[in-house]
């Protein structure tokens, strides 16, 4: 269902009114009009996506013809045997759109269908690097989720305006109240921060500011499709390890232990962990478009074997 521009209609008040109760209605107006495409369709696009459908976003493409396989039955509960050979976009956007009708949701023709697009979410494999995104002036999100780990890179280029609440204590009343203020981020590319030189230190001070998964992540970023299929686990663990010699960190710092489990977790996908992922991914989303608070600057990592959600900048 379309919707046309303007104030939120009665029916998306009465829908949303608990979360306009949290973020106002002028966050919520900004979601309501924003356009976002999702590029790549894994388990951890759908625990974004259906987030931000409920949320109200106002429009959604999604773009992935890649045909759904009997594997993919097993991550994405949306899919079922009768949509086996389907497009995987064109499916994932009529089931989403069963959650909030009055979202407008499609299958994006092709990359270049980006007109008035706000926002680029790649997951996975990148079919056009995070760069270019850049140099249209698009802000851009990319994320996976692999086994037990996963990883997003939020890019909202040069100057990135948020809105940060804070309380103080009025000086007359002592009463606490909520004060706002205007303040704005700058974002590395892509390119940079996989490039980026880190302090000199040991391995024990280095850990204390960084996640050394941040630093395997970062290679798995970089990968591209033949080098990631090539002679399967060993191949993907032999080019995290080359990417990190490059980067000369400190003896150590990134454990053998630690790139022999995401090597093994790596083309393969685990629903609890693209789950996690998933609504951090959405939570990212929505500081970006609703300019409430700063989104990640500039990775987040999961590790499903310690719980644990780490972000950074790099």
């Amino acid at each position: 269902m379309s919707q046309s521009n303007g104030a939120i209609s009665k029916e998306e008040e009465a829908l949303y009114d608990r979360q306009i109760r949290l973020w106002g209605m002028e966050a919520q107006n900004r979601l309501r009009n924003c356009s976002i495409l999702f590029v790549g369709v894994k388990a951890v696009t759908l625990e974004a996506c259906k987030n931000l459908v409920l949320g109200g976003i106002g429009k959604l493409a999604i773009y992935d013809p890649q045909p759904i396989s009997r594997l993919d039955l097993e991550t994405q509960y949306y899919f079922n045997e009768g949509n086996v050979g389907q497009p995987k976009d064109k499916v994932m956007a009529e089931k989403l759109g069963v959650l909030n009708p009055l979202v407008d949701i499609r299958a994006a023709s092709s990359l270049d269908d980006i007109e008035g697009i706000d926002l680029v979410v790649t997951i996975g494999r990148q079919e056009r690097s995070v760069g270019e995104w850049r140099q249209r002036g698009v802000k851009s999100i990319l994320a996976d989720a692999f086994g037990l780990f996963g990883y997003i890179f939020v890019d909202c280029l040069d100057a990135h305006e948020y809105i940060e609440e804070g309380r103080v204590n009025d000086a007359k009343t002592g009463e606490s109240k909520v004060v706002c203020t205007s303040k704005v981020a700058t974002y590395k590319s892509f390119e940079e921060s996989v490039k980026a030189k880190v302090p000199a230190g040991n391995a024990q001070r280095l850990a204390r500011k960084y996640s050394p998964l941040a630093f395997v992540c970062q290679a798995l970023a970089t990968m591209d499709e033949e080098a990631g299929q090539a002679s399967g686990e060993p191949a993907v663990g032999q080019f995290i390890k080359d990417a990190l010699k490059e980067r000369e960190l400190p003896l150590g710092f990134v454990g053998d232990e630690l790139v022999e489990r995401v090597q093994a977790s790596w083309n393969t996908e685990f629903v609890p962990s693209a789950a996690v992922v998933g609504g951090t991914l959405a939570q990212e989303v929505l500081k970006v478009i609703t300019l409430k608070d700063m989104p990640a600057n500039n990775w987040f990592t999961y590790d499903g074997l310690v719980s644990e959600g780490i972000t950074c900048t790099l």
